[in-house]
């Protein structure tokens, strides 16, 4: 009897680990049901840095350019595995070069644009297994924005500043992947994908007639320099 006692005592000790190992992975899983509200901040960015670097019109004797944006995407699961949100986006680019004309004329040039935007989104969830800890994510958002612009161009000290501001509409995918690593506090990672949009850009320079371009463009690739790296909250 003492023996057996002992026996279950060891099975018990040994299997209480096993179970809270596998009780804390469960927990770290969400269910993505309706009426589950989220939020994500993602933050993507990027720097350059060239010494004659030769380009078709001109060579960047040196280039250094960087830019950032930031977005918050709060959101509402109206079904099992599917939200809808508004994003919203602030972005700042900072570009400072000296470049070379094939004529041999030297201009330094300094560029600062903002960028701001409201995205409604629908997000799908496609969950991986049954822990609930990762899914396959894909917004799919409409794109309202406006960017503003100041760049100056100094020729043979003969200052050139252009001020422009644009509008622009789109529809854009950004698929990605969600991880769970504690209850309700999960990472993301997406990268922009199939888009769609429209700009209209007018411009005013120094002693130069005022610009305006209108765009179009069609995006059916995935690009890896729109990926962005966030956490996000689900209650």
């Amino acid at each position: 009897m003492l023996m057996r006692t002992l026996w279950l005592c060891l099975l018990v000790c040994a299997a209480h680990p096993l179970f809270s190992q596998q009780s804390k992975s469960e927990s770290a899983g969400v269910p993505i049901t309706k009426g589950t509200w989220f939020s994500s901040l993602s933050l993507s960015a990027s720097q350059k840095r060239a010494e004659n670097d030769r380009q078709l019109f001109a060579t960047y004797l040196n280039d250094g350019r960087r830019s950032f944006s930031i977005r918050l995407d709060p959101g509402y699961a109206i079904k099992d595995n599917l939200g809808i949100g508004l994003g919203l986006l602030y972005g700042s680019t900072k570009d400072i070069s000296t470049q070379q004309a094939s004529d041999g004329t030297i201009s330094d040039v300094r560029l600062a644009e903002r960028q701001m935007a409201f995205r409604p989104y629908i997000k799908n969830f496609i969950p991986l297994g049954t822990s609930n800890r990762f899914y396959i994510i894909v917004p799919t958002e409409i794109q309202i924005g406006y960017g503003s612009q100041v760049k100056e161009v100094t020729t043979n000290q003969i200052l050139t500043r252009t001020f422009s501001s644009s509008v622009y509409y789109g529809l854009e995918m950004r698929p990605g992947m969600l991880v769970f690593v504690q209850r309700n506090f999960g990472f993301e990672v997406n990268v922009g994908a199939f888009g769609l949009s429209n700009s209209a850009t007018r411009g005013t320079a120094t002693n130069l007639p005022d610009s305006k371009v209108v765009s179009n463009d069609l995006s059916l690739k995935i690009n890896l320099f729109e990926l962005s790296l966030g956490f996000s909250v689900y209650l």
